[in-house]
């Protein structure tokens, strides 16, 4: 009876650490909380002087022939990695750190300055784009008026009444969303930031979908992050534009399978 019931017992075993807690779920297309990316890529880049070594950009997406509609669509994540520390000794007040992402209407090659920008468009667009960010965000910040995020607060109005920049391509702002995430909060009274969990592709920082888009339309497209360091409601305002840090980052996913990764400056 032993030598019948011991394939039994085996298959049971079996069964049970596949099924286990912990093990990897499969991705669905249409989950908004991971991504099983046809493409992705990772950007490492520097944000001082908050933080002391690297940080990573990951953007990837997916893609579906069979959308809303039964039309194409695509799905769209980002997240960072930190391969950095907190230099806490250059915080003196409350100041929040944001990350937003554009996708949508633009096309190039990432290369170049300002983490590749400056090959997507030109470094005068990115001079003149981090000019009207600071000038928003100092705005915000110094009208006494009740915000947020100062950075998904400026997003918001320019999404709405879209700014011209000669410089810089007319569609800029022509999308439907800039989804932001705050990174990093810090505190004057102890001196420290609180900073937002990795990212990973099972619990990316934002995802969101776009209509009628395919995998190699999608492959195409320019990824555009914006990132800020601005004061927060409570915290004093700025005494100029200078006192508050935006910098870009424009890359691309690859067409299909892998990754890639660069580093601009």
């Amino acid at each position: 009876m032993g030598w019948i019931m011991r394939p039994c017992l085996s298959l049971l075993l079996l069964l049970a650490a596949l099924i286990q807690p912990g093990t990897a779920q499969v991705c669905s297309f249409w989950s908004g909380s991971c991504l099983d990316a046809l493409a992705q890529t990772a950007v490492t880049f520097g944000f001082p002087p908050l933080f002391e070594g690297s940080l990573t950009l990951y953007y990837g997406f997916d893609a579906t022939s069979h959308g809303k509609g039964q039309e194409p669509m695509t799905k769209v994540s980002y997240w960072l990695g930190y391969g950095a520390v907190i230099n806490n000794s250059v915080i003196d007040a409350n100041r929040t750190s944001e990350i937003a992402m554009r996708i949508g209407n633009l096309t190039g090659t990432p290369s170049g300055h300002n983490n590749g920008c400056d090959g997507v468009w030109g470094a005068q667009c990115s001079a003149d784009l981090k000019a009207m960010l600071k000038q928003a965000l100092y705005g915000v910040t110094t009208s006494g008026a009740y915000y947020n995020y100062p950075l998904d607060t400026v997003l918001s109005e320019m999404l709405i009444n879209k700014p011209y920049l000669s410089n810089c391509p007319p569609p800029l702002f022509d999308v439907a969303a800039i989804p932001s995430t705050a990174f990093a909060q810090e505190t004057d009274t102890d001196l420290t930031a609180t900073i937002q969990t990795a990212g990973t592709s099972d619990d990316p920082w934002k995802t969101w979908f776009i209509d009628n888009v395919t995998a190699n339309e999608q492959a195409e497209q320019v990824a555009v992050a914006f990132l800020s360091r601005a004061p927060s409601y409570n915290g004093l305002p700025p005494d100029t534009e200078d006192d508050i840090q935006v910098e870009l980052i424009c890359t691309q996913a690859p067409s299909s399978g892998g990754s890639s990764s660069s580093q601009g400056s």
